[in-house]
């Protein structure tokens, strides 16, 4: 039997079995580790987040940006942290490539995880810049069709959700096209509002600024439906590839192990906070919309993220490295 004062000693400790911890989750502050850079809308939703829980759960929750290495990084420190709910993974869906662009990774991106929630959705734009002859996607596939491999686009880099929507694309159209990796998303966007290259494949984060000051012009998104955030920009599936949609979540998760009550409670905080008008808003200025998933549905879609990114890279030729 645990004497109550002794039963309050050992929490204090930290040393409490993790069923015990479940039941007095959060006691201790919470580190939110995103796995991007500053800046970024996993940053920047994160932070939201940070700091609605911190609110909802009455202890500190500090945002810590350990990126690098396509999120594998702050994926890592999370694997080897404990599993009781202090260090929550905030990611994209690129967490669901890592087992096929890496082939050394000291964790194990499904075994190792459980999703907890899922709040947003990215999706990519093809854009050009802003003199471009190009006005329509056809008129781009037919460009290519006509040269082979004579168009060059630019994305942040290989393996990333960029890359892979090109990729995607390039498939179901029928067409090749050179790709030119870049080491950030943002001097990817601003070599095509320089003209240094044809097209690019990119995010709203860095490109709608861009957009706002007349320097490129988007052709289409990749999600299946028109983002409410650019309402005058047609889907890939509107412009001529039927069924296309390609998008990449924003989303947390904990390491596998972590009590059921812990993944419960920070899931139904997670999705509270997304469904907030403050929070769609914020979502709306970063060309993100919002998807809210909670533990329940993530257990039967994650499986499948996994599969189609490990096909779509497969598809664009990549080697494990890193």
């Amino acid at each position: 039997m645990i004497h109550r004062r002794h039963f309050t000693l050992a929490a204090a400790a930290g040393i409490l079995p993790l069923w015990a911890q479940a039941s007095t989750y959060p006691s201790q502050p919470v580190r939110a580790v995103v796995s991007n850079a500053a800046g970024t809308g996993t940053d920047i939703t994160a932070r939201f987040m940070a700091g609605q829980l911190a609110k909802r759960w009455g202890v500190p929750v500090f945002v810590e940006n350990k990126a690098g290495a396509g999120g594998a990084l702050g994926t890592d420190y999370v694997a080897k942290a404990p599993p009781d709910g202090t260090n929550i993974l905030f990611s994209t869906g690129a967490h669901f490539g890592l087992p096929v662009l890496y082939d050394k990774l000291s964790f194990d991106a499904k075994a190792d995880f459980t999703p907890v929630a899922s709040f947003a959705q990215a999706p990519i734009v093809l854009f050009v810049p802003a003199d471009s002859p190009f006005k329509t996607v056809k008129d781009v596939v037919d460009a290519a069709k006509k040269a082979p491999d004579s168009l060059s686009y630019a994305s942040p880099g290989a393996g990333t959700s960029s890359h892979l929507a090109a990729v995607m694309m390039a498939h179901q159209a029928g067409i090749l096209m050179q790709h030119v990796p870049y080491k950030s998303a943002s001097q990817a966007a601003l070599e095509v509002a320089s003209g240094q290259a044809q097209l690019g494949f990119n995010g709203t984060g860095a490109t709608l600024p861009l957009l706002q000051a007349g320097k490129i012009r988007m052709l289409a998104i990749s999600s299946l439906k028109r983002s409410p955030s650019l309402p005058q920009v047609p889907t890939l599936d509107e412009s001529g590839l039927k069924g296309y949609e390609f998008v990449t979540s924003i989303l947390a998760l904990v390491r596998a192990g972590t009590p059921a009550a812990i993944v419960d409670t920070i899931g139904a905080a997670l999705t509270a906070a997304a469904g907030q008008p403050e929070f769609r808003e914020l979502c709306k200025a970063q060309g993100l919309d919002v998807v809210i998933q909670g533990p329940a549905e993530l257990k039967v879609s994650a499986p499948k993220e996994f599969d189609k990114w490990k096909q779509l890279v497969e598809l664009a030729g990549l080697k494990p490295g890193g």
